[in-house]
């Protein structure tokens, strides 16, 4: 350059070309590598505007840069020396304006020398935006720093490597009074500039000399840490650097980031995980979002962008949504938030349901493959091996999880053994593309959500139309297998290994019924699905896919497919009365034609639980003695369970409760034998019912509570857990215990209607009514009273003897405390009202004083 035998000052800085350093009164600053380029090429030039390609050619001379790289220096000098010193010219360039007066420039260092200095002290970059969510990873993280010198926080594109690395190595340098050096190598291509790249980052300039020898002098006898961010595509490289530093320099630690491991000697890994969200079923506040750590990213980067933000109770869910929806990756979170300023919080969510389009925009600061998602991902994608990219794209038709023998059956041709294909998964999982999860009966697998979507689009559509038809092919095989076990499988057994593809199931059934699907297909899938949308209380997609597929019967359709479709709308969640009682009459008569022992015996027992609940034993009866008797001709099983508490309810109803007993005792004691939870729980609250019909309340409070204790964490949401819950409130209000019974309904209420089950929004109303009764709130109650008489009253179906005891106290108080007159008045109106007014109404009543 042209004045290379002399510094330069302006203002209070110094400018040393020679030794490539920048001082303010006397103070070195951090300034390095290309951002001290462009300040000494603007500088010499300070005569002229400089183009943007000329600066790009002096600064990365060789090389293909994005022009966001010189915005990102030309930022940063501006930020250090001042706005004023540079000036943008629209269309130009950029000229350096500052006043400039040459000085005598001190004697040059060869690279021997320079390698020899001491590197300025560190000046990590200061982040933005306070880093959320992860205090319990960044002290762990810090605690491995402490154990070991070469750790690799390894994760996903966006998942936060970076931003975690920093904050780590920002607290290391404090607590040890060390230097902390940032070299980034997501920029280079080259293998061979990670270790230049290095020396850039301690301020060494080795000319064209040995630059990793210079790093490893410079470092010899100092105590700190470097940072290597962005590792993946340079491994061997980074590597190798890391272990010859780690070997020469023994006061000298490593943190590096990469989407898959360094396998350097003595790494330890650091797997980075997505920001925890809440689960699909929990009720929220908006209060509460700030406990998770993907929603609280979320509303800070939306309080940012929107100069506040403070979301509503009715919002919070979707709030949640929409971070589940992203899989609680930190970027995706970080680029979706600041589009509330283009769009309202509903349609963001359905627009992420879209494909994720607001994702597309990024950054315009970050690198290019940071600044939106797909970069992100795309630039994954682009590391990989054909063979490992083939798998990965076929592994998109997966909406939730798989297991290594469901993706070796979709893969079909793409590898010969199912060996070959659990490697291909395992290096996918190293390279934090697949996530794995190792805890359960067994491994199964996952993409995130954004990755499957980049994935789908770039597979071709004969090979997507493949992937699918072999997917479909192999769901159908697992939930043939899914409806023969279930008879006989322990329920936790049963659901570990059926319930987690509950998502590609919908997606499967979907694509069936869908433009160009396999309906006859779709038909067969659904039929054999019924237990799954059970045991996750899923009723109303029960209803909708079971209905689609009934649609779908035809003259083709096998006696048995028909039959399971018309046995699943006649089921404990299906719907109650004439059309269910069809239903069921239905799935008889097609299993008397084709069907097994046990599908038969089935449909002859919810044949006649349907006249149970109409009030009919007398054609119950004959249709649960043939039941029965199929039932017991096999091995023990979970029908005849069910069989048998069908048969207690009606000898109960027939006033034999002797009889009632002993087959509830009896189911009891096969549903322990079976390890059913879930069958044990329904049968003690056969049992509780028992003991309200007989008046002994706090005995039928007890058994309720039992039955409660002997479900598992995981069906803590479940319809079993509704029901009884709210039996154990209505015992309760039978004996006048407001206090206890107040938290159970207000709890039951909000999940019902969370869970679709109508019937149970409605029971739980009739106790709010209760409980306004028997507190003096009389206008409340009646109107409560009104709303379910009008609404649900009317399907004519038989009380349980708990409801039957709400019911008649609270008619009894009614009457007894209003007007006749005053009293159809208020229930005309809640009858007028609908449920969303009566449940706000309830939540006043059931609001603790």
């Amino acid at each position: 350059m042209a004045e290379t035998a002399t510094a330069l000052a302006f203002g209070p800085f110094h400018l040393d070309p020679f030794h490539r350093a920048l001082s303010e009164g006397g103070r070195a600053l951090p300034i390095r590598g290309r951002a001290f380029d462009l300040l000494l090429a603007l500088v010499e030039r300070r005569d002229r505007v400089v183009g943007k390609d000329e600066l790009m050619a002096l600064v990365w001379p060789g090389r293909v840069v994005e022009e966001g790289n010189l915005t990102v220096h030309v930022a940063a000098l501006r930020r250090l020396l001042g706005r004023d010193s540079i000036a943008t010219l629209s269309g130009r360039g950029y000229r350096f304006v500052a006043p400039v007066t040459l000085l005598p420039a001190s004697a040059p260092q060869t690279p021997a020398e320079a390698a020899l200095a001491a590197p300025p002290r560190a000046a990590l970059p200061q982040p933005l935006t306070r880093l959320v969510g992860r205090t319990a990873e960044l002290d762990r993280l810090a605690a491995q720093l402490g154990e070991a010198r070469l750790v690799t926080v390894v994760g996903a594109g966006g998942v936060g490597k970076t931003r975690l690395a920093l904050a780590a190595a920002e607290r290391a340098a404090e607590q040890a009074a060390a230097d902390a050096w940032l070299a980034d190598l997501g920029p280079l291509e080259d293998p061979r500039m990670v270790a230049p790249a290095i020396a850039a980052a301690l301020g060494l300039d080795p000319g064209g000399g040995d630059a990793l020898g210079a790093v490893l002098a410079c470092l010899g006898s100092r105590h700190g840490l470097l940072l290597l961010d962005g590792c993946e595509h340079l491994l061997r490289a980074a590597a190798d650097a890391a272990e010859a530093i780690l070997r020469a320099c023994p006061g000298m630690a490593i943190l590096a980031t990469s989407r898959e491991p360094l396998r350097a000697e003595g790494e330890r890994l650091h797997r980075l995980q997505p920001l925890d969200t809440a689960a699909a079923d929990c009720v929220l506040t908006a209060a509460e979002l700030a406990d998770y750590p993907a929603s609280a990213l979320f509303l800070d980067r939306a309080a940012a962008a929107l100069g506040g933000f403070a979301p509503e109770d009715a919002e919070a869910a979707e709030v949640m949504r929409i971070c589940r929806r992203l899989d609680g990756l930190p970027l995706a979170i970080e680029l979706a938030a600041p589009a509330l300023r283009a769009m309202p919080l509903a349609e963001l969510g359905a627009r992420l349901d879209r494909h994720f389009g607001p994702l597309t925009a990024g950054r315009r600061t970050a690198l290019a493959r940071q600044q939106t998602l797909r970069a992100t991902i795309g630039w994954s994608l682009g590391l990989l091996e054909p063979a490992e990219r083939a798998l990965l794209l076929r592994l998109s038709v997966f909406a939730g999880n798989w297991t290594a023998e469901a993706a070796a059956f979709v893969a079909g041709d793409l590898a010969g053994h199912a060996e070959e294909i659990a490697g291909l998964i395992a290096a996918l999982v190293d390279k934090s593309l697949v996530q794995a999860d190792l805890g359960g009966a067994q491994a199964r697998y996952r993409l995130l959500d954004a990755t499957r979507y980049y994935a789908a689009e770039q597979l071709p559509a004969p090979e997507l139309a493949a992937a699918r038809a072999s997917l479909l092919h192999w769901l159908l095989q697992a939930y043939e297998s899914a409806e023969a076990d279930w008879p006989f499988l322990p329920d936790d057994d049963w659901f570990a290994i059926h319930a987690p593809q509950i998502e590609t199931l919908r997606a499967a059934l979907a694509w069936a019924f869908g433009p160009g699907g396999d309906a006859r297909q779709g038909v067969l899938l659904a039929s054999l699905t019924e237990h799954v949308w059970g045991e996750l209380s899923l009723k109303g997609e029960l209803r909708d896919w079971f209905d689609l597929a009934i649609a779908h019967i035809d003259a083709t359709t096998p006696p048995d497919v028909a039959g399971r479709l018309w046995l699943g709308r006649c089921g404990w969640l299906a719907l109650r009365g004439s059309e269910a009682l069809e239903a069921a009459r239905r799935a008889v008569a097609l299993f008397r034609a084709a069907g097994s022992r046990i599908d038969l015996g089935r449909a002859l027992w919810r044949q006649a639980w349907q006249h149970v609940l109409a009030g009919d034993v007398v054609d119950a009866t004959p249709l649960l003695e043939e039941a029965e008797a199929l039932l017991r001709g096999g091995r023990p099983n979970k029908a005849l369970v069910s069989c048998l508490r069908v048969r207690s309810t009606a000898w109960l109803r027939a006033g034999q409760p002797a009889a009632a007993a002993a087959a509830l005792e009896e189911a009891l004691a096969l549903a322990r034998q079976l390890r059913s939870p879930r069958d044990v729980a329904l049968t003690l609250g056969g049992l509780a019912e028992l003991h309200c019909a007989a008046g002994r309340m706090a005995e039928a409070i007890a058994v309720a509570q039992a039955a409660l204790a002997s479900l598992g964490p995981g069906q803590a949401r479940s319809a079993w857990v509704q029901h009884i819950g709210g039996a154990e409130a209505s015992y309760r209000l039978a004996l006048g215990d407001v206090a206890q019974a107040r938290p159970i309904v207000a709890e039951r209420l909000a999940v019902a209607r969370m869970m679709g089950l109508p019937h149970e929004v409605a029971a739980n109303l009739e106790r709010a009514a209760l409980i306004a009764a028997m507190e003096g709130r009389l206008d409340s109650a009646a109107r409560l009273h009104g709303h379910v008489e009008r609404n649900h009253a009317p399907r004519g179906i038989l009380r349980s003897f708990g409801s039957q005891a709400v019911q008649d106290r609270l008619q009894a108080l009614l009457h007894a405390r209003l007007a006749p007159a005053e009293l159809a008045r208020l229930a005309a109106q809640g009858a007028s009202l609908d449920e969303a007014a009566m449940v706000a109404e309830a939540g006043g009543i059931l609001r603790p004083a």
